[in-house]
């Protein structure tokens, strides 16, 4: 085997197994006319001093959906498609939970959401994705998960991070396919 693929192999193995290194874009599902809880945390052990964070909840570099500063909500920069539509919950901040609730979701709300969470103290960024994908009431689809023995279950609307076992049985699965393909 060429030491290039070898080398290859043993990269992408490693990110498999340290998730963390690769962003990844979470996909939640939302009826047109409900409300959707588009998720975004931070692991921490202990309260943060939430006058330390600023959270910018933002579509593209330039669209303002939600806009926490100085240990408030500033919402005078949110765009007005989003006027009051979007919360945070205030009093789950200091454990690190900085979703969104997006209320009266629209066919025009789908796209990919961005979270920042910036703490002014450290100088330390954290950012993540969401992928919102909406159907209509009268068109609603249920998301199928087909797990490798063949059951299928419903996905949640918002899963949130994947399970650290899913991911290894997929970056397995991906690593068999590559060894058998190079072989």
């Amino acid at each position: 085997m060429n030491r290039e693929y070898v080398l290859w192999i043993l990269s992408y193995s490693l990110l498999c197994f340290f998730p963390g290194a690769v962003p990844h874009t979470t996909l939640c599902h939302a009826v047109s006319g409900d409300t959707a809880i588009l998720p975004c945390t931070i692991k921490t052990s202990e309260k943060l001093n939430i006058s330390n964070y600023d959270i910018y909840w933002q579509i593209n570099t330039s669209v303002v959906v939600h806009l926490f500063y100085n240990g408030k909500d500033l919402l005078k920069y949110q765009s007005r498609r989003y006027h009051n539509r979007t919360r945070l919950f205030l009093d789950q901040l200091e454990r690190g939970n900085f979703s969104l609730m997006l209320s009266g979701v629209q066919p025009a709300d789908e796209d990919v959401y961005t979270c920042i969470s910036r703490n002014k103290g450290t100088k330390t960024k954290d950012t993540y994705q969401v992928k919102l994908k909406v159907s209509s009431p009268d068109n609603q689809f249920k998301e199928r998960n087909v797990s490798p023995f063949g059951q299928t279950q419903d996905l949640p609307n918002c899963p949130g991070d994947a399970n650290a076992l899913d991911i290894l049985v997929l970056c397995s699965h991906f690593l068999m396919v590559l060894v058998v393909w190079i072989l």
